[in-house]
C-alpha cells in the first residue's frame, strides 16, 4: 500500500531539493536532491525494499504530472487551443520521461531509506 503523506512529502522534498542542490550542483545537484528526497520517503515508510520503492516512484510520479499540467496551463494560456494541443501532446512524453529519469532516482533512494529504517 501506498503512504500517501509519505509520498507527498517527498514530492515536497523532492521539489525543494532539487532546486536547491540544483542550483550549486547543477544536473548532479538534481539528481542528489532527489535521491535525498527518496531515502527521507523510504525512512517514513519503512517495511521492506519493494515498498519504500514503490512510495518513493509514487513520489517521482506526482512530480511528472506536476510539470505536464503546468506546461498544459502554460501552453493553452499563451497559444489557446493551439497551443493545448501541442503542450498535450509534449506533456504526455514529458510524463514518460520524467517518471523514468526522476521516478527511479526517488524509488531507489526510498528503497535504501526503508533499509536503513530498519521498521516493519
Amino acid at each position: 500500500m501506498v503512504n500517501w503523506v509519505a509520498a507527498f512529502v517527498g514530492f515536497i522534498l523532492a521539489v525543494v531539493l532539487s532546486n536547491l542542490f540544483g542550483f550549486f550542483l547543477g544536473f548532479v545537484g538534481i539528481n542528489i536532491g532527489l535521491f535525498l528526497a527518496g531515502i527521507v520517503v523510504g525512512l517514513m515508510v519503512g517495511g521492506g525494499i519493494l515498498r519504500g520503492f514503490g512510495n518513493g516512484l509514487v513520489a517521482g510520479a506526482f512530480g511528472a504530472i506536476v510539470i505536464s499540467i503546468i506546461l498544459i496551463i502554460g501552453g493553452t494560456i499563451t497559444a489557446g487551443l493551439t497551443g493545448f494541443a501541442a503542450t498535450a501532446l509534449t506533456g504526455i512524453f514529458l510524463v514518460i520521461a520524467v517518471f523514468i529519469s526522476s521516478g527511479f532516482v526517488v524509488g531507489i533512494g526510498g528503497a535504501i531509506g526503508s533499509l536503513i529504517s530498519g521498521k516493519d
